[in-house]
């Protein structure tokens, strides 16, 4: 009999399930196709051997060297001994009670999963309420003391407190609690529209709040991948550029070696030296005194080197993703470049070349 390993699930619905907040939720017709055509994303992020669970409908890849290592398994094949024998501990792109629910239909064992004490945490941190936080804590940090630092983020509770706040800022950035890939996330003039008003007052009546920031105008998106283990705190694993649309919405991740992606980072802010590692640390001691011991896993920060009248500047923090991000498995499939060529049509559309 072959030891247990742990089994890997891609649910892309992770984001808007945290927003409705409900075990029996349905997924958008979005989540549920990228479902099926991302399924077999785990085999980039895992090393070694794992099982990855492909939905019905998804199809199976062939094997391949990307896939070295992984064994897909159906739900038919999630039997009671399965569970039992082969299924060491469960690795997925994020926890939410939806996916709890699937896992315990499909037959999982409560020891392997979260409780809700734990779910309730990460909702709760992955909410944009503690974007305000982490981000006026890095413009406070004594250590980017030397850097030129942009940013404000405000949490509004009514449409009059919003449309004070567009008055006071000329326009602004409006984000959902929660949202994935630049979805609830839009922008608004100082005069909203009657439609603007409208959206902004049924995210308040579903949410109880949105967070606003002011407009940036963008040179760089990049991220900084952690991972958070509460024996051992948080711990740095890279930085990982991505491109995004106007409205936001994520574009595709670079795969490249690290040293090219901190080259590039570092460049977009000229006569400042090797600044990166001093945010790096600033932002590690952040989140070990937001999180503490209530989450463990991947997250990541997104960041944005912007242009202002005086120059590059950077805004320490657009939003913190508690989970896995497409910048952690950027960083996995980097360090096996060998296996981007053979990657098939549906996966190879994730990644973007490196910007010069």
């Amino acid at each position: 009999m072959t030891s247990p390993l742990p089994l890997l699930v891609f649910n892309p619905s992770h984001d808007e399930a945290l927003a409705a907040g409900y075990p029996y939720y349905y997924p958008s017709t979005v989540a549920r196709r990228l479902a099926l055509r991302w399924a077999a994303l785990p085999a980039l992020w895992h090393d070694g051997p794992a099982w990855v669970w492909l939905p019905d409908g998804a199809e199976q890849p062939d094997a391949a060297p990307w896939c070295s290592g992984v064994q897909f398994v159906r739900t038919r094949q999630l039997t009671p001994r399965f569970w039992q024998t082969q299924v060491q501990r469960i690795d997925c792109w994020g926890w939410d009670l939806l996916l709890r629910q699937q896992l315990l239909k499909a037959g999982a064992p409560v020891s392997l999963l979260p409780d809700d004490a734990s779910l309730s945490h990460i909702s709760r941190l992955s909410s944009r309420e503690s974007t305000p936080w982490l981000l006026r804590r890095m413009l406070d940090d004594a250590r980017l003391a030397s850097l030129p630092l942009v940013g404000e983020s405000v949490l509004v509770h009514s449409v009059s407190e919003f449309e004070a706040i567009l008055q006071q800022w000329g326009g602004a950035v409006v984000k959902s609690l929660w949202s994935c890939s630049g979805r609830g996330v839009f922008r608004v003039g100082a005069q909203p529209t009657a439609s603007d008003s409208g959206r902004v007052a049924r995210l308040l009546c579903q949410q109880g709040a949105v967070e606003l920031e002011p407009v940036q105008q963008g040179i760089l998106d990049f991220g900084l991948e952690f991972v958070c283990q509460p024996a051992r705190g948080v711990r740095y694993l890279g930085a990982s550029l991505f491109e995004t649309g106007r409205s936001g919405a994520w574009g595709g991740n670079v795969v490249a070696p690290q040293h090219v992606i901190v080259d590039r980072i570092t460049r977009a802010m000229p006569g400042h030296g090797v600044w990166l590692g001093s945010v790096v640390e600033a932002l590690t001691d952040a989140l070990e005194d937001l999180l503490g011991s209530a989450y463990s896993g991947c997250l990541g920060v997104d960041l944005l080197v912007c242009r202002t009248p005086e120059g590059a500047a950077l805004l320490p923090c657009v939003e913190m993703n508690l989970r896995r991000t497409m910048g952690h498995v950027a960083l996995k499939l980097a360090e096996r470049l060998e296996c981007m060529e053979g990657l098939p049509p549906e996966l190879r559309e994730l990644w973007c070349p490196c910007p010069v």
